[in-house]
């Protein structure tokens, strides 16, 4: 059997209290061949020097600030092995981890990148698992949007470390336009043969893992491993908490349309599916905008939208103050916000 190796990618940015924890987690994951590659995004702490003390066995690369997805694209160019597997620099993973998908990805040579369910530790400390299964609430959605399972019992040469779980194998391009399934610190790809397909948009603030594993789940098929291989830390500034829900939508609404909707295939036979993705972001953005009281914005927006409740177009000519005063009357009525949508 071949043996592949793995390039470890974790980007940084003024995680230096964090980072020794991932980096000595890779580090204890590694085998013979395998390297782990620091990406500093431009940190002003002393990230530099935290990383310097595993030398020579990691490798360190900084860049100017330019975000996640171009750290995560430099750590790639480095990259040497036959498989890259991604951590970011606040998480961590679960003991026993690259050797568990490492094996999967030999044995089953068809199989592009392999992801897993994670954990999640708040902020307060409580530790919730199989969070990715929770967070859909549906345990059957591995059979049915990749296959049926395959016991890990079956598996050739798994390491007797490995949980129970079972492997889905199957093309996930086509469901994931409706939800973000693939967690990128349970991700381990195929460098080679992912080719560009293994490119994080640089051009959006969030959501460029989601791009960049629609474009992998295009190119070949996926693995799914339903146990945690991963712990993923809530903190203080963390990833989404400070953003507005119209610049979540406007990111969300850009890479639907440039993956999704420039494929034509795709389009022919799962139009209404990119007409109800790309509505759902839409609609986000109108209500944010209702709720400032942006009503001319709001019907700029609502043209663009393939299927509108009757209601927007209503209330996209409700006089700015009445709508403020509504805002206002519903927050001390029910304690809620006009135009906040939920967390996507």
């Amino acid at each position: 059997m071949t043996h592949l190796t793995v390039s470890v990618v974790i980007p940084t940015f003024n995680r230096a209290h964090l980072l020794a924890r991932a980096v000595g987690c890779a580090l204890t994951e590694c085998q013979s061949g395998d390297e782990v590659i620091v990406v500093d995004d431009g940190s002003t702490d002393n990230t530099e020097a935290v990383v310097r003390a595993f030398a020579p066995a990691v490798r360190y690369v900084r860049t100017d600030h330019r975000g996640a997805g171009t750290a995560r694209n430099t750590g790639v160019q480095w990259a040497q092995g036959d498989l890259v597997a991604f951590l970011d620099s606040d998480d961590e993973w679960i003991p026993g981890k690259l050797a568990w998908q490492r094996t999967v990805l030999e044995q089953f040579p068809d199989i592009l990148f392999v992801f897993s369910d994670f954990g999640v530790v708040t902020e307060q400390g409580r530790s919730v698992s199989h969070y990715l299964s929770s967070w859909y609430g549906d345990a059957s959605a591995p059979d049915r949007i990749l296959s049926r399972a395959i016991d890990s019992t079956t598996i050739r040469d798994l390491p007797a470390s490995a949980p129970a779980f079972r492997l889905h194998i199957g093309r996930l391009y086509e469901a994931y336009i409706n939800g973000w399934y693939v967690n990128t610190c349970t991700v381990v790809v195929r460098r080679r043969e992912a080719g560009d397909a293994l490119r994080f948009p640089e051009d959006i603030a969030i959501y460029e893992d989601w791009e960049c594993f629609a474009r992998l789940a295009r190119r070949g098929l996926a693995g799914y491993m339903d146990c945690d291989t991963a712990w993923q830390h809530g903190h203080a500034g963390a990833r989404l908490t400070g953003l507005a829900a119209s610049a979540r939508a406007e990111a969300a609404l850009t890479i639907i349309e440039r993956v999704w909707g420039q494929d034509e295939e795709f389009l022919a036979l799962h139009r209404d599916d990119y007409e109800h993705a790309a509505d759902h972001f839409r609609l986000q953005k109108v209500r944010q905008l209702l709720g400032q009281g942006q009503r001319r914005r709001a019907r700029n927006e609502i043209a663009r939208v393939f299927h509108v409740p009757c209601s927007y177009h209503v209330l996209s000519y409700v006089p700015g103050s009445l709508m403020r005063a509504s805002a206002r009357f519903s927050r001390r009525a029910h304690g809620l916000h006009v135009g906040t949508s939920s967390s996507s």
